[in-house]
Order: C-alpha cells, then sequence, then structure tokens
C-alpha cells in the first residue's frame, strides 16, 4: 500500500499543481492617452501665425499635443483671434477644446463655443468648423447669433467669415430693424421725419 501511495501522492501534487496554472482570461489592454502618441506636449502655450508677415491668427491654450504627421494640434482650452489681411483683429474665439490644422489653417473648435466678432456679434454653439480653404464657418449643432439689433437661433449654419451670407437650417429669431426676405423690396421712405 505504502508503495501505491508513495507513487499516487507525487502524481496528484503534480496535478494539483497543474490546475492551479490556468490561463488568468484576458488581461486588459493598457489605456493610451492623447499626450501618450503626441509628437509634443506644451503648457500654456501661445502662437502667432503669419502669412506673407502679416498676423493671421494668435493661437492660446491651456495644453496643446502636436502630432507632427498630420500636422495637427488638439488644443485644450482654447482661445484663438483671427485677422484680417491688413492686421486687424476680426474675432475671438474660445472653447474647452478644439483642433488646428498648421498646412492649411483649418480650425475645429468644440465645447461652450463662444465667438465674439470685432464689431461686438456673438455666436455660441457646441462646435465651429472654420475652414480656411472655402473662406467659411459652419456648424451642424444648435447656435444662438446675436447682434447689436437681432437674434437669430437654429440647428446649423454655413457662413462666409464676415457674417453677410448665412445659411441657416431651421432659423429663428428677432429682429429691431426687420428682415428682408429674398425677392422683397425695402419699404419706400414715408417722406416723415424721424
Amino acid at each position: 500500500m505504502r508503495s501505491v501511495l508513495g507513487h499516487v501522492l507525487p502524481v496528484l501534487c503534480a496535478l494539483a499543481a497543474l490546475s492551479a496554472c490556468q490561463e488568468e482570461g484576458v488581461r486588459p489592454t493598457s489605456i493610451v492617452s492623447v499626450s501618450d502618441t503626441a509628437d509634443q506636449v506644451l503648457q500654456q502655450f501661445h502662437h502667432f501665425a503669419t502669412a506673407d508677415s502679416v498676423r493671421t491668427s494668435e493661437i492660446e491654450a491651456d495644453t496643446a499635443f502636436f502630432f507632427n504627421a498630420s500636422q495637427m494640434t488638439l488644443l485644450r482650452r482654447m482661445r484663438v483671434a483671427f485677422f484680417d489681411s491688413a492686421g486687424a483683429k476680426q474675432a475671438t474665439v474660445v472653447a474647452e477644446r478644439g483642433q488646428y490644422f498648421w498646412q492649411n489653417g483649418n480650425m475645429t473648435a468644440e465645447g461652450k463655443v463662444v465667438m465674439t466678432t470685432a464689431d461686438g456679434r456673438v455666436l455660441k454653439s457646441e462646435k465651429l468648423v472654420f475652414d480656411e480653404t472655402k473662406q467659411q464657418i459652419c456648424s451642424d449643432q444648435a447656435f444662438d447669433f446675436d447682434d447689436h439689433s437681432s437674434h437669430v437661433q437654429g440647428l446649423g449654419f454655413c457662413s462666409d467669415k464676415q457674417f453677410s451670407n448665412i445659411h441657416a437650417k431651421k432659423p429663428s429669431g428677432t429682429s429691431k430693424e426687420g428682415v428682408l426676405l429674398p425677392g422683397q423690396e425695402p419699404a419706400a421712405d414715408s417722406g416723415k421725419a424721424p
């Protein structure tokens, strides 16, 4: 009996050890953050972009993540000022985050976006897309636009950079001065002094 037990006991111990070495299952993958994949990470970023020695934009962010291959920068807590060809400020955009494409100057701003023009007009949306090539500002999100005499809101829009040609989806709003619809003529002056 002892000889059988002497041979069986080591086999049972080996089987117990092997059963304890079962596969652990799928291990969670490591979490890769944007700061791990960026080529450069800059804090308190401040940059002036120029074209033909004229300032075209001023870009500031709490954090900027640069990606060399795509020539794109992710911006956190961003502020961007745009300038005209003479160097005068046209507008300022503030947002929680955004993307700036260095090769073509296009930009996307997201998260509580507020754009204020030099003459005091204010545009608010959750997302704005600035297409430098087309010279357009667009959004597929709800927006509010206020100027000195009117308020317009809608479910999305596309406009030139001067906001003189706006195409809005489901617009509504108010105006102190009235609105001319396509095909309407301005009212004739009644001849009365204002």
